[in-house]
């Protein structure tokens, strides 16, 4: 079943995402940042970031509502929805890497010399915001890898408490998200904008999400929510939007790199948005040849016999 709304969510995000990164290469007004400085002070691309979070607690909540979860085995789920995309945009971003440190240098280990066993590590499971490193040398776009795990972690703890005590526990992961905020916010004791990836300053807008579900979808249509029909095209949106969260950011050299070459601005943006989306496709072809359901009995077998 599609799930119609989160389908839109995701069209909806992706699109602010590209439209920030890619006024913010060409110098566009829409890739400018408002709201409240240290508190919430986003571009574009950071309230597409929100509405991920809260579709992904949303998408999460309508798989797992009224069933038990074996924590185990719903990490591995996690895992297997997420790193098999990340690590085939890391291969990606690892090889445009090495090609800038050959056009630098003339080889194209040389940038490499100067990573240590941290970078590897740190690059496998993709928590370099928690090193304060961003996203990495590789795909900058990789620091929400670190911020979405994270809150799957907390995804069975936080769906307990919103079906036990739906307000209450909404309003204090608003009060916690609301303080981490301003504290962080204020004093700077975390480094490199730990207000978009820090835990506690976003475990309201995931826990939002679960909320909707949890709560309020009780009092709304289910066609508001999901149809029998698939709409092709947003679908193939929806489908792409997270190799294409993470593949776009590395790739946007490309709109300056074709404007060099003579192209017009608006031609060189339709180029670096069609390489986007085609290479988005790859990653997405490849990553649905992965044997979930192989690895994920295997699992399963391991988690019993523990």
């Amino acid at each position: 079943m599609r799930f119609t709304l989160l389908d839109i969510g995701r069209c909806v995000a992706i699109l602010l995402l590209l439209t920030a990164h890619v006024a913010q290469t060409t110098g566009g007004v829409l890739g400018a940042f408002w709201g409240i400085r240290g508190f919430y002070y986003v571009s574009l691309g950071g309230l597409a970031v929100t509405i991920f979070l809260v579709q992904s607690g949303m998408a999460l909540a309508l798989r797992y509502r009224g069933e038990s979860i074996d924590y185990p085995l719903f990490m591995v789920k996690r895992c297997l929805r997420i790193y098999p995309v990340y690590y085939l945009s890391l291969a990606g971003g690892l090889l445009l890497y090495a090609l800038n440190s050959y056009s630098d240098t003339g080889s194209l280990l040389s940038y490499f010399s100067t990573l240590g066993f941290g970078d590897v590590l740190l690059s496998i499971t993709g928590f370099y915001p928690f090193a304060g490193k961003w996203g990495g040398p590789f795909v900058k776009t990789s620091w929400f890898i670190g911020l979405i795990m994270s809150m799957y972690l907390l995804f069975p703890l936080l769906s307990h408490l919103i079906k036990k005590h739906p307000h209450i526990s909404i309003c204090a992961l608003l009060l916690v998200s609301t303080l981490s905020r301003i504290i962080l916010g204020r004093y700077g004791v975390l480094p490199m904008r730990p207000l978009d990836w820090f835990p506690l300053c976003r475990v309201f807008e995931f826990s939002l999400g679960i909320y909707l579900i949890t709560v309020v979808r009780t009092k709304m249509p289910d066609a508001l929510i999901a149809t029998g029909r698939e709409v092709p095209l947003i679908s193939f949106i929806s489908e792409l939007s997270f190799p294409l969260f993470l593949i776009h950011y590395p790739l946007l050299f490309v709109i300056p790199y074709l404007e060099r070459h003579g192209l017009s601005e608006t031609t060189s943006i339709l180029g670096y948005i069609v390489l986007s989306l085609i290479l988005s496709w790859i990653v997405h072809a490849i990553d649905n040849r992965i044997p979930r359901a192989f690895l994920l009995q295997k699992a399963g077998a391991k988690v019993k016999r523990a």
